[in-house]
């Protein structure tokens, strides 16, 4: 019963077996008048489904599929008709509710990019301004201005290039170079680069490879820069005489990679917002110990790029483990 012919027939059929028995005429004046009025009440019943109900149904069922993508849709059946109405209603839903999630994350983000400009840009105006109010002539202090001057120069400058990392690896422009590399000797090199930065919080570094291989395949630069990122958020959320352990273990044809440190933890209501752009977890001490607060963002992204995605678990006063898998 779902198209307007096998309803007409099936209503026609019922109509005419409760009007049989109202005839009283002979056999052969019956079957005429049963005859026409069956093609009567069949041709009135098909124009009404198929005029007043069946074509509105089905203009409507058309809409839908255009917008799920299929506009050519010949038939209509009815049985469907309503299941397919509350699937596309849901994903409409869905879609809305997607909308307004972005808008939001839109709007805060528009937020967090004024605010961490914001406060270089007041710090550059306040130290000039004191210089053209003849500050410059103060030899105690016009040095001194213009060195913070510069380090907030430098700030926005960090801000801008993360940002516009983060668009190119969004919008794909930027092309992955896929190859074969020791990730062994990667870490050791970015081992290197962080001494001084550790060395600070005399935080120590430890390589443990568990894995049968020092090799694996990916964007050698980019996921360098994955390494110099966990690495420096290791160092900057840990604790003075901690450590942080890059871990290599094997997962058949693919390499498991962790970057670990017993700092200060993640709160667990924090763990799904990680990996937002400009979110910090500690506002105060990030603000302290500088930072763009995109670094994790981009780690996202770069994995991303790669197929792949970046876990974390942590606990308060423990510490914090970053993994994620690359082909070997």
């Amino acid at each position: 019963m779902n198209t307007p012919l096998k309803i007409s027939i099936f209503l026609s059929a019922i109509i005419i077996l409760a009007s049989y028995f109202l005839f009283t005429s002979p056999e052969k004046e019956a079957l005429l008048k049963f005859t026409v009025f069956f093609i009567i009440v069949f041709s009135v019943t098909f124009y009404v489904l198929r005029n007043f109900f069946h074509e509105r149904i089905k203009l409507i069922y058309k809409n839908i599929y255009k917008f799920k993508g299929t506009s050519n849709i010949k038939e209509l059946d009815i049985e469907k008709a309503e299941k397919e109405a509350e699937e596309w209603a849901d994903a409409k839903e869905e879609e809305l509710n997607a909308y307004k999630k972005d808008e939001n994350y839109r709007r805060e983000f528009l937020g967090n990019v004024s605010h961490e400009l914001k406060t270089p840009i007041f710090n550059i105006q306040g130290y000039v301004q004191t210089l053209l109010d003849g500050g410059v002539e103060d030899k105690d202090i016009n040095y001194k201005y213009l060195e913070r001057a510069n380090k907030s120069v430098d700030r926005m400058i960090n801000i801008v290039e993360d940002l516009e990392v983060i668009s190119r690896l969004e919008t794909e422009q930027s092309v992955l170079d896929i190859q074969k590399f020791n990730i062994v000797d990667l870490v050791k090199e970015v081992f290197e680069l962080m001494e001084m930065k550790a060395s600070k919080m005399k935080i120590k570094f430890e390589l443990i490879n568990e894995s049968q291989t020092n090799f694996v395949k990916g964007d050698k630069d980019k996921i360098q820069q994955v390494f110099i990122n966990l690495i420096s958020n290791s160092i900057k959320y840990g604790k003075k005489g901690g450590k942080t352990t890059v871990r290599f273990f094997d997962m058949n044809s693919n390499m498991l990679i962790e970057v670990a440190d017993n700092g200060i933890g993640i709160k667990k209501q924090s763990l799904d917002r990680l990996f937002e752009r400009f979110y910090r977890v500690d506002k105060n001490r990030s603000r302290e110990i500088g930072g763009t607060g995109l670094g994790l963002a981009i780690v996202k992204h770069i994995l991303e790029g790669h197929n792949q995605q970046i876990n974390v678990r942590s606990t308060i006063n423990v510490g914090s483990t970053f993994s994620f898998i690359l082909e070997k």
